[in-house]
């Protein structure tokens, strides 16, 4: 999906025209304008069908219920069945020894683990007690400005399933790129078993977790990709970013966000 300055949308520009010129007039003491009906009667016409595909055609269909399947060894029939998986899945972290952060506290997932609508990425979890490191987690302010967005387009918290990108706590600083490689290949598994309808990966480093190599991926929010061939993957900025971010800052981050949760909305309505 191509991205540009929202600012430089010429029908950004014309709204910003309009309001310019609405405003002008209410200063003047302007409370009434005519208008000629055949042009309100367009301006309050629906959106004709074709216009609206056209308008989804660039995002990646998002399966229905119960169609996406984990690639490999064959269909996840039961809730017992997933819980199986989940537990092998759980094992194989538990017990994973290949990078440097190995002997760290480990972080689960949480949430609906069979066929959730999302499957949310979390960032790392950062070691010690910072701010930072618990929205990391996605407790306390962080978790609940996620509930927010997650809600603002109409998906209750108990629906989904969080994971950590990586599950060993990790110093503040970039992430090692061995246990990148290493959560990247487990993650894809685990993903696989939950079987969920999209991916949300809430910054850079869940970005780069699943999407290596990918400068795009790892800096700018927004852009679709698709895992295991049939799963859409979006990025998201971390909420924890937007509060540490200030309120002046963060404006523009939201605004980012909340444009990539209603087109979520809409995929997932499709």
């Amino acid at each position: 999906m191509p991205v540009s300055d929202f600012s430089e949308n010429p029908i950004v520009q014309v709204l910003d025209d309009a309001i310019a010129a609405v405003t002008l007039l209410r200063e003047n003491g302007m409370k009434l304008v005519s208008l000629d009906p055949h042009v309100w009667a367009k301006f309050c016409a629906p959106l004709p069908a074709a216009a609206s595909e056209r308008r989804l055609a660039g995002l990646p269909q998002i399966p229905q219920p119960n169609e996406v399947q984990p690639s490999g060894s064959g269909r996840i029939e039961t809730p017992d069945d997933r819980q199986h998986v989940m537990q092998l899945v759980n094992e194989a972290f538990a017990t994973c020894r290949a990078c440097c952060y190995a002997g760290n506290a480990r972080f689960g997932s949480r949430g609906n683990v069979y066929n959730p609508p999302v499957a949310i990425v979390n960032g790392p979890c950062l070691l010690g007690d910072t701010p930072p490191a618990v929205g990391s987690h996605l407790e306390g302010e962080a978790g609940a400005l996620l509930d927010k967005m997650m809600a603002a387009i109409g998906l209750k918290p108990e629906s989904l399933y969080i994971t950590p990108a990586l599950k060993c706590g990790i110093p503040r600083g970039k992430a090692d790129v061995t246990a990148l490689s290493t959560c990247a290949k487990l993650l894809r598994k685990e993903l696989q078993a939950v079987n969920p309808r999209a991916i949300v990966l809430l910054g850079p480093v869940a970005a780069q977790t699943l999407c290596p190599g990918e400068r795009a991926m790892a800096g700018t929010i927004g852009l679709w990709h698709v895992f295991e061939g049939n799963v859409p993957m979006v990025t998201l900025h971390h909420p924890m970013r937007l509060i540490l971010a200030g309120e002046a800052l963060s404006v523009p981050m939201k605004q980012e966000n909340w444009r990539v949760l209603q087109a979520l909305r809409v995929r997932l309505q499709v």
